[in-house]
């Protein structure tokens, strides 16, 4: 089965790119033969060449309009949506060359707001997969060039089909009466024996891009609030790579302006991220609309407690707990003011409760998302496309 997959980025430590490496090592152990296309140098190359997998580098863009926040984004909005359009329209007509070359059955492109793998496809005549892991509009504040009516034609064609990661997004993307779209929750790591023990570590931990869309704020705002309270909170530890550089220096300004210095450290990126969920007092999920939350079932595979925001992708994950083991499998909040109340009483919680809490959690998601059950349903799904 020969297979190209068309990723948004060459990073590796992001939430996409990890569950990618996740599906495709174990495809490739059903016997997929991966070409994978990427728009720039970067990790994700080196990842390829150590494992010996063919990859092609194309520039492209992401099929939507260019920002449109600051004076300069306004003049220059007209000359980098057609830049857009010429070099995807560049990276089409090549992929379309290099690809028939390759003998490729089936295009796989890793995230919805990515279109180049479409055109590929139907110039190869080939079936197309989108997987879909944004809201796009809600989430990350794209917006679908030229329309978002455009993109959902694309999937109602016959030869386009979709992998959705949460019931949440088919619901979004109107496609829960669709044929050619499947619900396969991100895999996360192999199944386990045993759970690991609840974490007790000194530090609450925030692990994800810097970005508004993640909530950086809304955690800092509930530190703050317990500050004025007086209640003592163990450091928190921001690890993650800075998206927006505006946003982080508003962060940065408000730690200094609410006294909050001694207790709020930025890490940057980190590729140890297990390791300090492991050593973590709880791993700590804001995002505002986040697509499927790939960081918590990380945390509750490893015994860390999470606190998550019950909004989306998140949102739908605690009551997939709530469902299968009739009680929380993590603490939830709808804003500030709960989210400080959430950490001040999971400081309090006895050992025995959060080792249940952590317990209950790790047999969910060692039951839903693992990279087994993941592979198998994406594996099938390949097999029943190109049988038709």
């Amino acid at each position: 089965m020969n297979v190209a997959y068309i990723l948004s980025s060459a990073k590796a430590l992001g939430g996409a790119s990890k569950a990618f490496k996740t599906m495709l090592t174990g495809l490739m152990q059903k016997g997929v033969r991966p070409v994978i296309v990427m728009p720039e140098e970067g990790p994700m190359c080196e990842w390829c060449r150590e494992r010996n997998i063919p990859f092609l580098v194309t520039t492209f863009r992401f099929a939507t309009y260019p920002r449109w926040k600051t004076p300069k984004d306004w003049l220059l909005f007209v000359p980098r949506l057609l830049a857009r359009l010429w070099v995807n329209g560049k990276s089409v007509r090549f992929l379309a060359r290099e690809l028939r070359a390759r003998h490729i059955e089936l295009i796989h492109t890793n995230v919805g707001v990515v279109d180049i793998g479409y055109g590929v496809a139907r110039r190869l005549g080939a079936p197309h997969i989108y997987h879909i892991r944004e809201y796009a509009d809600l989430d990350f504040d794209f917006h679908y060039f030229p329309s978002k009516r455009r993109f959902r034609n694309q999937l109602s064609s016959s030869s386009v089909y979709s992998i959705c990661i949460t019931r949440g997004i088919q619901r979004y993307h109107g496609l829960e009466q669709s044929l050619r779209s499947r619900v396969i929750y991100d895999g996360i790591r192999s199944a386990m024996a045993t759970s690991p023990p609840a974490s007790q570590g000194d530090y609450f931990l925030y692990a994800g891009r810097i970005e508004h869309t993640k909530g950086l704020d809304i955690l800092l705002q509930a530190y703050d609030l317990c500050r004025e309270r007086g209640i003592q909170l163990p450091p928190l530890w921001v690890a993650g790579r800075v998206a927006e550089i505006g946003y982080m220096e508003d962060m940065q300004t408000f730690v200094q302006v609410h006294h909050l210095q001694e207790v709020v450290h930025f890490l940057g990126e980190r590729p140890d991220i297990e390791a300090l969920m492991q050593k973590a007092r709880a791993l700590i999920v804001p995002s505002r609309y986040e697509g499927f939350g790939l960081c918590m079932p990380e945390a509750m595979f490893t015994g860390c407690p999470v606190i998550a925001h019950d909004t989306a992708g998140t949102h739908e994950q605690l009551d997939n707990g709530l469902r299968m083991t009739d009680e929380e499998i993590a603490y939830r909040f709808s804003s500030p003011e709960q989210l400080a109340k959430c950490m001040e009483l999971l400081l309090c919680a006895s050992p025995d409760v959060l080792s249940a809490m952590t317990t209950r959690a790790f047999n969910v998601v060692n039951q839903l998302y693992t990279s087994e059950a993941h592979c198998e349903k994406v594996f099938r799904f390949y097999q029943d496309i190109l049988n038709k």
